[in-house]
């Protein structure tokens, strides 16, 4: 990855199409608009992706969102030069580093962060560390959670469980998440992600979204004693789980040759869905 070169661009250049992890705050973009009133410029620059069509945001989404409601032609950023699994790592970092974050968001960033930390540093994954240790090839003795816990002071089984509380959670069980009136904390998202059978999750994340039940328990009691109706078989889901158990069974090598066949793919799916 090459130094970053620091540029004025066209804020209406600069592509913000490719879903990301977390939302974008409205508060977030007054509190930029006010702070750019008084003092007469957004401070910090953003970053972007140098692609082969312009210019892809990595982060500063709330800062170009303010750029853009303020009426500003351009807007300073850092433009890196870097792969399509690099830009989504500095994304993940970025997100992981606010400290205003709802649970709900960092379950979600840690999760996401912790794939591509792994598809960077293959070497650190479950199974795979201790192999190359004994004969070793491993690059680093870091684990994502190892990594995390000490860029945020938790413990390493701390940063298990939230990326086990973010990863449990499918985009629909998410988005429900984000609408219910009382946010769930990282406690209700632990007791989710303990819930295996699918549609009992689904219904107990739409109970928590509508206000039906205050607390996972009482969804999961009312879903037991058949007061709500099982969730709908979600074909989207029911695929990813059988790519996801496909992908966990298989041998690093075959991941890589998949990886290699289906890169550009990946990348036209990763980069230019809607938001």
């Amino acid at each position: 990855m090459r130094d970053a070169k620091l540029i004025d661009l066209p804020v209406d250049e600069i592509d913000t199409s490719r879903v990301r992890v977390t939302p974008l705050h409205d508060k977030a973009v007054e509190i930029i608009k006010a702070s750019v009133e008084e003092v007469g410029a957004i401070r910090d620059p953003i970053h972007v992706r140098k692609a082969k069509d312009g210019y892809q945001l990595i982060d500063g989404r709330h800062r170009l969102e303010a750029a853009r409601q303020l009426g500003h032609e351009t807007i300073s950023a850092k433009v890196w030069e870097c792969t399509l699994d690099q830009a989504r790592l500095m994304e993940a970092d970025a997100n992981v580093s606010f400290t205003h974050m709802q649970p709900l968001d960092l379950a979600l960033s840690l999760a996401a962060r912790k794939d591509m930390y792994e598809a960077l540093h293959p070497e650190t994954a479950r199974g795979t560390a201790g192999a190359l240790a004994r004969h070793g090839l491993q690059l680093t003795n870091l684990s994502f959670a190892d990594f995390v816990g000490d860029l945020l002071g938790l413990s390493t089984r701390q940063i298990q469980r939230i990326v086990a509380a973010g990863a449990a959670l499918s985009s629909d069980q998410a988005r429900w998440l984000r609408a219910a009136p009382k946010p769930p904390t990282m406690s209700d998202l632990q007791a989710i992600s303990k819930i295996t059978d699918d549609a009992e999750r689904a219904k107990v994340c739409i109970a928590l979204s509508n206000g039906e039940a205050g607390t996972v328990n009482a969804a999961r009691k009312a879903y037991r004693q058949g007061d709500v109706e099982p969730a709908p078989k979600d074909p989207v889901e029911d695929g990813f789980q059988a790519l996801m158990k496909a992908w966990t069974r298989a041998p690093m090598a075959a991941r890589r040759r998949f990886l290699d066949h289906m890169s550009e793919d990946i990348e036209q799916m990763g980069w230019d869905r809607d938001e």
